[in-house]
């Protein structure tokens, strides 16, 4: 953000870089799927939160936007986002703790992240349907 003087007085007004919005995509989750989510969006927010004392990573900041969309009912997220959620996911299934009760269901939203990044890769490259 830059800072310009403007008017008569020469106060300084904050100028915004203006940036098109990120393209999104949908996920389609069952009511369990995004209970499961949630929950390991939340424990991860919470682990990190508690490791570092800083603002944390940009993907701690791509986790809390994709945490707060789902929050609040939604599933639409940013690829920048899903690929954050993806290496939760990634990270979380192949843990060795009481998240092995939930391995199937962390297994099918893994294959549904990876399956939903491949397609977006696919478009940005020319390869899909647009």
């Amino acid at each position: 953000m830059d800072l310009v003087a403007t008017g008569p007085n020469r106060r300084a007004e904050a100028m915004v870089e203006r940036h098109p919005p990120a393209p999104v995509e949908s996920l389609v989750l069952s009511r369990e799927q995004r209970w499961t989510l949630h929950h390991v969006l939340l424990d991860w927010l919470g682990r990190e939160t508690a490791a570092t004392s800083d603002h944390g990573s940009a993907a701690t900041s791509e986790i809390e936007r994709a945490f707060a969309e789902l929050d609040a009912g939604g599933c639409e997220f940013t690829h920048a986002e899903l690929q954050a959620v993806q290496d939760v996911l990634a990270s979380y299934h192949h843990s060795p703790t009481w998240w092995e009760v939930e391995r199937s269901r962390l297994e099918g939203l893994l294959h549904e992240v990876s399956a939903r990044l491949a397609g977006s890769d696919d478009r940005r490259i020319g390869g899909g349907d647009d």
